[in-house]
Parts: C-alpha cells; sequence; structure tokens
C-alpha cells in the first residue's frame, strides 16, 4: 500500500522531503569531510568555496541546499512536460533515496553544482521541443553547460549531449548548433580571459591538467557495491518497462526519455573515458535515474510485486547509511 499511497499528490510529502533528505545526509554536518582535498578545483567553484572562507561545513550546507532545491525541480519539470503523464510527487522521494545513496559522497563537491546546472539545461533542451525561442533556449543550455564545466572539467563533455539531444527533437541546424555553441563559450572565455589579464593562465591550464592526469582509486565495501547493483537493476527493469510501454506514450515523452537516458550514457561514458573522473560522477545520473524508476513505479499497475520492489528500494536506500 506504500507504493499506492505515495505515488499519489502529496503535499506533505514535500516538506517532509527535504527532512528525510537532511536526515540521511547528516553525516556530512556531524563529521564534515572535505571531498576534495587537496586537489586544485575549477573556477566556478573556487569562487564558491572563497565566498564561504573554505568551511567544510558551509560547502556542505550549499551542498544539502541544491540536493532539496533538485528534488523539488524534479516534480516541477515533469508537471511542466508531464512526461510521467500522471501529476505525482513521488520523484522528490525516489531522489532524496538515490541522491544520499553513496556513503563517500556525503558532502559538497563540484560534480554536484554541475549537476544543479545541467539540470536547467533539460529543462532547456525539453522546452525546445515546443518550438518557441529555440535559438534563446539553445543559447540557455549552451551557457548551463558551460557554467557547469567550468565547476566540474568533466561536464564538458554535455556539450556532445546537447549535440544529440537537438538531433533527436528535429533541431539539429546550424543557428540552434551556433546559439548553444555560443552559450557553451561565453563561460569558459571569461574564466581564460580573467586568468590570461592576471597573468595567471598557466595555472588554470595546470589545474586543468591535474585534474585530467589524476588517478582516481578507491576501495569500496560490498554493501555498497550492491547497493549500486540494486540501483542498477531498477534502472534496468524500469528500462525495460519503458520499451514495453513505449507505443503507448507521447511522441514528446519518447523523444524526453530518450534524452534522459542519453544523458545517463553520457556521465556513465566519462567515467570510463577519463581517469581523473570517479565516483563523484554519481551526481551527474541523479536526475536520469530518478525519472526512469519513477516511471516505472507511477506508471506500473498496482500489485503485490510493484509494492515489494518498492519496499527493496527504500528498504536499500535506508540501510546502506547504516551498513555501507
Amino acid at each position: 500500500m506504500l507504493l499506492k499511497t505515495l505515488k499519489g499528490r502529496h503535499y506533505l510529502l514535500l516538506v517532509m522531503v527535504p527532512v528525510f533528505l537532511v536526515l540521511l545526509w547528516i553525516k556530512a554536518f556531524i563529521s564534515p569531510v572535505s571531498l576534495t582535498y587537496g586537489q586544485n578545483q575549477m573556477p566556478l567553484y573556487r569562487l564558491l568555496e572563497s565566498v564561504t572562507g573554505g568551511s567544510v561545513t558551509a560547502m556542505n550546507i550549499i551542498g544539502c541546499i541544491l540536493l532539496i532545491l533538485m528534488s523539488l525541480l524534479v516534480v516541477r519539470l515533469n508537471e511542466k512536460y508531464n512526461f510521467i503523464r500522471q501529476r505525482t510527487d513521488l520523484p522528490a522521494f525516489i531522489f532524496a533515496l538515490i541522491a544520499t545513496g553513496t556513503v563517500s559522497l556525503y558532502g559538497m563537491h563540484p560534480s554536484l553544482l554541475a549537476s544543479f546546472l545541467l539540470f536547467f539545461a533539460i529543462d532547456g533542451i525539453f522546452a525546445i521541443y515546443h518550438g518557441s525561442r529555440t535559438l534563446a533556449k539553445s543559447f540557455e543550455v549552451g551557457l548551463f553547460v558551460g557554467l557547469a564545466a567550468i565547476s566540474y572539467l568533466f561536464a564538458f563533455v554535455f556539450i556532445f549531449w546537447f549535440w544529440i539531444a537537438l538531433a533527436f527533437l528535429g533541431y539539429f541546424r546550424i543557428r540552434e548548433i551556433l546559439a548553444g555553441l555560443i552559450g557553451y563559450l561565453v563561460p569558459i572565455f571569461i574564466v581564460v580571459s580573467f586568468y590570461y589579464l592576471k597573468d595567471e593562465l598557466g595555472v588554470f591550464i595546470d589545474t586543468i591538467k591535474g585534474l585530467v592526469n589524476y588517478e582516481f582509486k578507491a576501495e569500496y565495501s560490498f554493501i555498497q557495491m550492491m547497493y549500486w547493483g540494486i540501483i542498477l537493476g531498477f534502472v534496468l527493469l524500469s528500462s525495460a518497462f519503458m520499451v514495453k510501454v513505449v507505443e503507448e506514450k507521447k511522441i514528446s515523452s519518447r523523444k524526453y526519455f530518450i534524452i534522459l537516458f542519453v544523458f545517463f550514457l553520457t556521465a556513465v561514458t566519462s567515467f570510463f573515458l577519463f581517469s581523473g573522473a570517479g565516483t563523484e560522477l554519481y551526481f551527474l545520473v541523479l536526475i536520469p535515474i530518478t525519472f526512469i524508476i519513477s516511471h516505472y513505479f507511477v506508471q506500473s499497475r498496482y500489485s503485490w510485486v510493484g509494492e515489494l520492489l518498492f519496499a527493496i528500494f527504500i528498504g536499500a536506500g535506508i540501510l546502506i547509511h547504516f551498513l555501507g
């Protein structure tokens, strides 16, 4: 009955999700640890560190606020474009569980800031499909991808996702491509110009080299890997369900989910392409995974199987904090 109850409209859930998210992420405040210690970071993230005076706790508070905002924004995005075909607050709850499911990521990281910025790029891509202000929206998408890239280096690959999305939407035209490319280059140009005028361009280049050449090494508990396996299992199950019902969907909904899936594949591909990219890419896949899994739980017919799977999903998301 839990799934049947939560997949409706419950404004109280939108109030409880931020509290729930804070409780799941409480370790970031009790025992704050810098996730970027000893590494130079991209300019926009460094600016944020300067504003907070380098306080790990303050940065983690900002990170938690970003997660809360994103949990609410995923609900807004579905209401705006209705690609799950039901108004539901369940994506906020699912996002909170998934977002806190990697115990090594209790805290602020450049990829979390990039994920927040890329959310608005996704919103802009969906808006392009409606055909109004396509040039302005293309510029906005490129701008947000560019801002994400100067926050977290490996987010630069999402410019390719943008071009692929344009092709799926039928707007792979020179003017939209150029508008997006200009938007993408604007923040990068400003950053390069700033470092050049300060005669510190070499510092910026060294930062990029350091991030690219960094060899990510980490060991994870069996429980953590098992949790990721459960999430992957739900992604595969939800994707198979989506393929099964794709003919019942509006053309726009199909395109939106394809774009989200390509977004997911772009982040996963980055993990294998760049040695410096590691677990933090988990933050970048939060949005597509949330919608893919939410679609399954909301659209699948009510049955004891669905309730059991939902209970497993919730149980795994909570237990990882005690066993991971």
